[in-house]
């Protein structure tokens, strides 16, 4: 068995001098800010461009010396010091408030974008979304069994639910409609007296969403309208990949894979995605 030895992080020296000129240049600015008193409705501002410019002058010289950059780790030191000197030094009770998270949100956003993001655009706003679907979904059981109690105790007769239209998969007439695409599902490149070229990988992606109105269906029909589902989907899929292939000059694919995922905070959705390589047979 072979260990692999643990690295030492390239160009350290670097990137502390680096991360280093980056906090002399921060601190010399909050200093500044604070000698000349530079301030808006008694905020001063070095708590805002202080970190800024000390994450940009990192940065700055680590395009210049690394050809790349350093995380702006100064602007967390600045940040920190500053929150620290001004907040708790100066004036201990203050405590937390909008330019405090104001400037923390500036500098993250800063470091570390691509998380910040996800956090922002996927958890967040999926909670919100996951919500919202779940008051809707009980808001519509209420509804139902509120409906049940009037007709039963009140009109004195049955609560006729409307039966929904189920859609069933027809297995041959999409068979054939698959079959009359002009492009041939294959499990290897060695065809007799043809030549195969390979014109690389191609995929498709389908996104389904559930439909929230089935409460009303058994769960034996809820899973044949979802197999109806996911199986259309998995049709528009291929359809899809092989209008690109087409597209590319192909008439056969080679390794076909389909996958199914459900996505969604709350799985709320499916994607169908179909993946495989696209050849032209002469």
């Amino acid at each position: 068995m072979k260990f692999k030895v643990p690295e030492k992080p390239e160009n350290l020296q670097e990137r502390l001098i680096c991360i280093i000129f980056g906090t002399f240049v921060g601190t010399a600015v909050y200093v500044l800010f604070l000698y000349l008193n530079i301030a808006i409705l008694g905020w001063n501002l070095g708590l805002i461009f202080a970190p800024l410019l000390a994450g940009y002058a990192e940065t700055m010289l680590a395009e210049r010396m690394l050809s790349s950059d350093t995380g702006a780790i100064s602007a967390f030191i600045l940040f920190a010091g500053t929150t620290f000197y001004s907040f708790i030094l100066v004036n201990p009770t203050l405590g937390a408030n909008f330019i405090t998270f104001g400037a923390t949100a500036v500098i993250l956003q800063a470091a570390f974008p691509t998380l910040i993001n996800y956090i922002l655009l996927v958890i967040i706003i999926g909670a919100i979304f996951y919500i919202l679907r779940f008051v809707k979904k009980t808001l519509t059981r209420i509804y139902l069994k509120i409906k049940h109690i009037i007709y039963k105790y009140i009109l004195k007769k049955p609560f006729e639910v409307k039966p929904k239209a189920i859609e069933y998969y027809d297995e041959l007439r999409n068979n054939q409609e698959i079959n009359s695409l002009g492009v041939i599902f294959m499990t290897s490149t060695d065809v007799p007296d043809k030549h195969v070229i390979n014109l690389g990988q191609f995929q498709s992606t389908v996104i389904l969403e559930k439909e929230p109105d089935l409460l009303d269906l058994n769960p034996k029909e809820r899973e044949n309208h979802t197999l109806t589902i996911l199986k259309s989907g998995k049709d528009k899929c291929l359809i899809g990949l092989t209008d690109k292939i087409k597209a590319a000059g192909g008439n056969g694919i080679i390794d076909l894979d389909i996958q199914y995922i459900k996505i969604g905070f709350g799985g709320e959705s499916y994607q169908i995605s179909a993946m495989g390589m696209g050849v032209y047979i002469n």
